[in-house]
């Protein structure tokens, strides 16, 4: 049964909750499509800007993964208006991709550590996600940072790269999980909207534009380690 297949059967099987209209169904094939044809992902963490890589194949036959985070996407959407059922539904197959590349265990760890990302989001994010962590409690912050330390190997992992915490030093990874935050905060205070396109530096406020490109040049050196 091939990845279009799976998608219909499992849409069908969730109909008698949520019924999306043909023309979200193909859109969300023609982009797992295209997610399949790109090389390389950066992983920004965002309420389901994910960019995981989806194997020819996967998806959930019964249920939307992402419901074991966020409930449902109406829920999300309660707390998250610029949620979409896409993005909803390719985050479902990316994590059914995690979940058969991962095996049991560490996707139970991986899953734990996801929880602790999303439930953030859905708290102290903004209408796209984005966390300004300068305005939640240290003790908050603190724990998203150590989660995100753990999970970010098992992203590098799933989209096929080298690991970051191999490739840098424990300072240039401190840095690394620092600058994605970073990244993140400018985001909430810019309210930009990553998945609507590259963010250049010249669409964020002026006073923002310095740490916002020091984050990006930071990133991109990971970028260039992992790829060596």
């Amino acid at each position: 049964m091939n990845l279009e297949t799976q998608l219909m059967e499992s849409l069908k099987e969730r109909g008698k909750e949520l019924i999306p209209t043909p023309e979200l169904k193909m859109k969300v094939i023609n982009n797992i499509d295209a997610v399949n044809r790109k090389v390389k992902k950066r992983l920004v963490i965002g309420v389901i800007t994910a960019t995981l890589l989806i194997p020819t194949g996967v998806f959930a036959s019964q249920s939307f993964f992402a419901d074991e985070l966020y409930g449902s996407f109406e829920n999300l959407k309660k707390h998250i208006t610029n949620a979409t059922m896409e993005g909803y539904l390719l985050f479902s197959a990316k994590l059914s991709q995690a979940k058969g590349d991962l095996g049991e265990e560490d996707y139970k760890q991986f899953k734990q550590l996801l929880d602790v990302l999303t439930s953030s989001k859905i708290k102290y994010g903004d209408r796209n996600g984005n966390i300004d962590y300068d305005q939640i409690p240290l003790k908050k912050v603190n724990q998203i940072r150590q989660a995100l330390m753990m999970i970010q190997p098992y992203f590098d992992k799933l989209n096929g790269q080298k690991l970051s915490v191999d490739v840098l030093s424990p300072e240039e990874y401190n840095k690394y999980i620092e600058a994605l935050m970073v990244y993140e905060k400018v985001l909430a205070r810019s309210g930009l909207n990553p998945n609507e396109g590259p963010i250049e530096v010249n669409r964020v406020p002026t006073n923002l534009q310095k740490e916002f490109q020091e984050s990006k040049t930071i990133i991109k050196y990971v970028d260039e380690k992992q790829a060596q």
